[in-house]
């Protein structure tokens, strides 16, 4: 599980978490998101199940950007960051597409 978070600036005003969390698109992989809204940004985080950090980067990148053009034209994607969710290393895929068979340090008790 890769966590994204992305900040959006919105120069004529921000909308509500609600509404924003609602219009974003969900494609495939994406798990979760949360919004934390602000007057003129908003920090948007995705929680993302994919196999690598890099698609999960790219995927945050076209979901962001495809709200934007659709919804605020004059707004931007100011940045992007990334991180592996805690405790989920094990259940990521290997470098060759298989499961790594490590199991989550909170299984092994």
């Amino acid at each position: 599980m890769h966590l994204i978070l992305a900040r959006l600036d919105f120069p004529d005003g921000a909308p509500g978490a609600a509404e924003l969390r609602r219009a974003l698109p969900r494609p495939t992989g994406v798990e979760h998101i949360y919004v934390d809204g602000g007057t003129t940004s908003a920090e948007v985080v995705l929680f993302l199940a994919l196999p690598t950090l890099a698609e999960s980067e790219s995927t945050a990148r076209a979901l962001c950007n495809a709200y934007l053009r659709v919804h605020h034209p004059g707004a931007r994607l100011a940045g992007l960051s990334a991180s592996v969710a805690p405790g989920t290393e094990g259940l990521l895929l290997d470098p060759d597409g298989h499961r790594s068979g490590r199991r989550p340090p909170s299984a092994e008790r």
